[in-house]
């Protein structure tokens, strides 16, 4: 069973048990849909239903959890889904688990791995590391990242003029 993280449980909203969720994902689409959700050891499994927005959270109330003391103790759990009842990615979509661990190419010489996606508010951003062990952050464009070959675990960087006598 392959699970992907779909968002995290930030805080509660309410006195009935609705929690805050952090999403992963770029659209709630149905929430429903992902049912049965996970924890990430796939043990432990949740009904889960969205009941509104909040920002930038989802509401969801879990079937079972009908107040807000019992909801206080699933904050900062992630919730997985099974990669299964996900959508499909449209060309140039990816999810985040699919460019951890690719192998990075520049001019099509090996030259690391994508280590982790980060996202602090302004676009998605690459940590790779270099077969020479340098860790940098890029972030993830058409124009650094021109060609993204899941299937074959391969990604292609083209590093700005300013990074190019840094990284080796």
């Amino acid at each position: 069973m392959s699970l992907i993280a779909v968002g995290q449980i930030v805080n509660v909203h309410g006195i009935k048990g609705v929690m805050k969720v952090k999403p992963y994902l770029v659209n709630a689409c149905d929430f429903s849909d992902f049912n049965p959700l996970t924890d990430k050891d796939g043990k432990k499994s949740f009904v889960a239903t969205l009941v509104g927005r909040q920002k930038d959270c989802w509401l969801i109330s879990i079937k079972g959890i009908t107040d807000r003391t019992t909801a206080e103790n699933f904050k900062g759990l992630v919730l997985y889904a099974q990669r299964d009842k996900l959508p499909q990615t449209n060309d140039n979509e990816f999810y985040y688990c699919d460019l951890v661990g690719l192998n990075v190419y520049q001019d099509n010489v090996e030259f690391g791995k994508v280590l982790r996606v980060l996202n602090y508010g302004a676009g998605d951003i690459l940590q790779i590391k270099t077969l020479k062990g340098q860790t940098f952050e890029l972030s993830f464009s058409q124009l650094n990242f021109p060609k993204v070959d899941i299937e074959n675990k391969q990604i292609q960087i083209v590093l700005p003029e300013d990074m190019k006598g840094r990284l080796k």
